[in-house]
Order: C-alpha cells, then structure tokens, then sequence
C-alpha cells in the first residue's frame, strides 16, 4: 500500500467518522496538527490542548491548502452552518469524538500497511543522540524514516508514522514518557522488532514515583519485543536493568566498556573537534563533536544496526555528515574567542556527571564557568540530588559556579561551603544571570550552560551571543 492509496475514505471507515465535503481528488498526504508547519496536502487535526484548540485555526489551515481534517463533532454542530456556507473553502472533513484518539488509531492501521522494519529507542539520558546515530547509519544502506527531533510522544509518533512510503525499510522512532504506560501505548503504534533503553536514571519522578517505576516503565519496550521475538539493546552498566530485562525472555545485545558486552567501547578520544573509538579493539569510527561520551551513545546505535542485520564492516569509519541535536553538549563560538556549551536541552542527574567531566576535558586554558538551571521533576528527591550535584561540582576544577532556580541554591550553598569553585553565586533570575555574565566573560573563557529543558536556560545564551557589546569582549560590528 502507497501512501496515495490511503484515502479519506478509508481513514473514514477506520475512524467511525462522517465525511463531509468529500473530494476523492484530493491525496492524503501525511498529517500535522500545527497550521504554523503544515505543509500543501497534508491533514489537519484539529486538537484541543491547554492553551490552544486546534479548531480555531482550521480556516488557516485550508488557506494553505490542507487536503482535508479531522474535528470533533460537538465543533461541527455549533459551526455546522458557517461550515456549508463557507463550504468552498473545505473539503474532506472527518467529523469524529476525538480528534487526538483518531491520530493515534489511524497511524497506527496506516503503519500496518507497511512492512518497515520499527526501531524504538528509549531511556532516560542520551536517547535522542541515539536516534540520530542509529538513523544515520542505517540510512547508510537502506532508506529509513526517523521521527523528528520532538516528534517522541503520542502525538508525535503517529505524526512520523503517517510520513512512512512503501521504500522505508526502517522506521527508527524515539519514545519519551514521564509515566508509565506510555511507552506500551507508542509500542504498540511503532510494532517495533528491534529497540534500545540507553539507560535508566533518575528523571521525570514526579510521573513514575520511584526509579523502580523508571525501569518498570522503559522495559514496556522489552514487553512489546518479547511478543515478537524482536531484539533488545541494553548498556552493560546497569545490572539492574539488565536482569529484569532478562525476565522478558528475550535476545539482548550488551554494549559498554565491559569484556563480556558484545560491543565494547575499546577506546575513546575526543580532539580537534572530533570523537574517535574503537569498538571490540577491531573497528574504529569518528565523528564531529566535543564529548566523549557521545561515543556511547554512538555505541548503542552500532550494536542496534548489528540487531538490524547490518556489519560494522559495512558501515563508514567517518560520519562526517551526522547531526546530532541541539542542546546536546553543543559547542558555539559566538565571538571574543569565548566558548559555550549549549546542554540544556535536559538535565538529570546522571547527564550532568557526563557533562560535567566532559567538560572538565573540553580543550582549552582559559576559565571554566559552570552556568547551571535546575534539574526538575525530581519530586521529593530534589534536596538530595541537588547537593550531590554540589558535591561532584565541588570536587572538580571548576573556576565558578553561576545558578539560577529553586534548587540550584541547594548546590551553590555546598560549594560556598567548600570555598570551591571559588566563586559560587545565586541568581534571582535569568535577566540578573545574563546580565552579570556580560561583564564578568572575558576572551578564552568556557562557559557550560546547564538546565531542564523547562528552565530555558538557553535564553541566557541567546542574549550573551546578540551583537551587543559585552565588557571586556570586542563585538564583531
């Protein structure tokens, strides 16, 4: 089945819903639920969220030219007749209870037509790096579909899954959740027979309760392989994680540092610009980057190919047009000969002990100043795990710590305490942060911006990388 042969006919059927304004000349081509990115063709649905229904942007959404949308009924009852006397405007509308529920129960029959093989990667830290990796190398050798950086969730899988053409011999999906069953419910759209848990640590508490519903809910992915007999990828790091994996019954490929994984990280440099590694002390691969420990995350997608039928002979030693994500241990060079490292697309604590030794390596003689936002979704284990933060920060060689948020004062107050960074400041907010560090940076220095994805922290960047003068740094106009 084509993608053209998908008509609104048949999403009809499937959905239970009326249509109205049927033209059969118009293709359904793929779905969106943003007039802002909707592209000519593609199926507008209509959702309702916190701040926003989708249903007062259905007007844009045919002016630029959407083949047809979903819509709740209760909406098309009130506008029924504004609809038929604006009626030229409109076609192929598909009148339904939820609108959210039909694009999560289409995608997932309009996913059936095809015979991709799915790829699910999850797990609490480095799982969009894996993604991209993982997508990389298999677009190497086969046509593959990869979800879009943020398209991780109920209403971004079904999003990807509708891009999905008869030539995709791949589907690799990352799957996100702050609670349990979320991950059953993606699977169950993605039907995946190979997948990856890069890892479980402490995130998203809040939703799970404990770090025991973490691994209860990441191995949701292991429940949906083991009904296949699909292959599982796990960090040889976590005993834990892999014995209850395990439990499941199923085929796991280990990788790590360890000498009984199947892919062992035999050896890593970052340098000039680029990570090189070694895997099994017999294949070695670089990429562009910064930190190290991107290697493992790289690691993971080699021993997730493997799982998909591809030799780490075959693939390129030199992955010079990777793209790994932003926010990611991102390193900008806006101007003044001052570094920035843009983390702050997440934090927890496990990805700040990588981001902090990384940077401890980062290249370079001058200051090394740590701007941090606080980690969230902790729930009770806040306190704690902040001031173990301070406890790593404290223990390193670290020329100032800089912080904004609630919890973060728990972290400077143990460094205050140990007089080490030697300079450790509290901010009221992110204008006080930004404004002290535009005449306290001078030429050489690094700065690690750190953060919740909630906190923005990256705001703080945008504001030092203007074309403002900032003391003590030539502006470049």
């Amino acid at each position: 089945m084509s993608r053209s042969e998908w008509n609104f006919e048949t999403a009809a059927r499937h959905a239970r819903a009326e249509l109205i304004f049927h033209d059969p000349l118009k293709r359904w081509g793929g779905a969106s639920i943003d007039t802002r990115t909707l592209k000519t063709g593609q199926v507008f649905f209509a959702l309702k969220g916190t701040n926003r229904d989708g249903h007062d942007y259905l007007w844009e959404a045919f002016r630029k030219d959407a083949s047809g949308a979903l819509i709740r009924k209760d909406f098309f009852v009130k506008t029924r007749e504004k609809l038929f006397r604006e009626r030229t405007l409109f076609q192929n509308l598909l009148v339904v209870s939820d609108p959210e529920e039909a694009l999560a129960s289409l995608s997932g029959l309009y996913r059936n037509e095809f015979s991709a093989v799915g790829v699910g990667v999850t797990g609490s830290v480095g799982k969009t790096s894996t993604k991209e990796f993982l997508h990389f190398l298999l677009s190497e050798r086969f046509p593959v579909l990869g979800s879009a950086e943020n398209q991780n969730n109920h209403l971004g899988l079904p999003l990807t899954l509708f891009r999905l053409e008869p030539e995709h011999r791949f589907c690799v999906a990352e799957m996100a959740a702050n609670h349990r069953g979320e991950i059953r419910k993606l699977t169950s759209l993605l039907r995946p027979r190979v997948g990856v848990i890069t890892g479980v640590s402490p995130s998203h508490l809040e939703g799970f309760g404990s770090v025991d519903g973490i691994y209860e809910a990441k191995l949701e992915l292991a429940d949906a392989l083991a009904r296949v007999k699909g292959t599982l990828v796990l960090p040889d790091l976590d005993p834990e994680l892999v014995r209850r994996a395990k439990s499941r019954k199923i085929p796991i490929l280990l990788f790590g540092k360890k000498p009984s994984s199947d892919f062992r990280l035999t050896g890593v440099e970052s340098r000039d610009g680029w990570v090189d590694f070694e895997v099994n002390g017999r294949w070695s691969f670089r990429f562009p980057g910064s930190a190290a420990f991107q290697a493992e995350n790289a690691l993971a997608a080699l021993a997730a190919c493997f799982a998909c039928g591809v030799s780490l002979s075959d693939l390129p030693s030199v992955w010079k047009e990777i793209r790994l994500p932003k926010g990611r241990f991102e390193v900008l060079l806006p101007r003044g000969g001052i570094t920035f490292v843009n983390d702050c697309y997440n934090a927890n604590p496990h990805s700040f002990e990588r981001a902090l030794e990384a940077f401890g390596k980062l290249e370079g003689g001058g200051r090394k100043i740590l701007v941090l936002g606080d980690m969230l979704e902790l729930g009770p284990q806040s306190i704690p795990y902040h001031r173990s933060l301070g406890a790593s920060i404290r223990a390193g060689n670290f020329h100032a710590l800089l912080s904004v948020g609630e919890w973060m004062k728990e972290t400077v107050l143990v460094c205050e305490q140990a007089g080490n960074p030697p300079l450790a400041l509290h901010f009221e907010n992110k204008e006080m942060l930004a404004h002290f560090l535009g005449n306290f940076l001078k030429p050489a220095d690094q700065v690690l911006f750190k953060a919740s994805r909630a906190v923005k922290l990256e705001e703080v960047i945008d504001v030092l990388s203007s074309p403002l003068p900032i003391k003590g740094i030539p502006s470049p106009l």
